[in-house]
């Protein structure tokens, strides 16, 4: 596939080699402060998130907190078209009760100045609330 230079540079920006042993690197880098992020989906953490303080306050931070490992990604697939990226990974840790933790994920993030500012998330929402229910804080 062919892409412009720009394409290219946000490829290059969001390929998720440098997280692959811990994700919370990949938000660090490339996730503006404010972005508008949202979890496609049904339940309570499926909504709009405005700001990273909002997404992991309320999404990230109770699943993280239940792993006993960071966790970890395999991308499957980066595309881009324009500012659009289309990231498709899987990740799995250890959960605190030594159990296993995989989910499977659909990103599609707007860039601007080299930076994630929208996007929307798929991702297996029953694992999501499985490892919460089971894994008590």
């Amino acid at each position: 596939m062919s892409y412009t230079p720009q394409e290219a540079a946000n490829l290059r920006l969001v390929t998720l080699n440098n997280a692959s042993h811990d994700f919370t690197k990949f938000f660090d880098a490339i996730f503006a402060t404010d972005v508008e992020w949202t979890i496609a989906g049904h339940g309570p953490v499926a909504r709009t998130y405005l700001g990273m303080k909002d997404l992991f306050d309320n999404a990230e931070e109770a699943l993280f907190a239940r792993f006993a490992e960071p966790l970890a990604i395999t991308t499957r697939g980066v595309w881009a078209d324009g500012d659009e990226i289309f990231a498709r990974i899987d990740s799995s840790s250890r959960a605190l009760d030594g159990e296993p933790y995989k989910n499977g994920y659909m990103y599609i993030m707007t860039l601007k100045d080299g930076k994630v500012v929208s996007g929307i998330e798929w991702l297996d929402l029953h694992a999501y609330y499985e490892i919460l229910d089971r894994v008590k804080l």
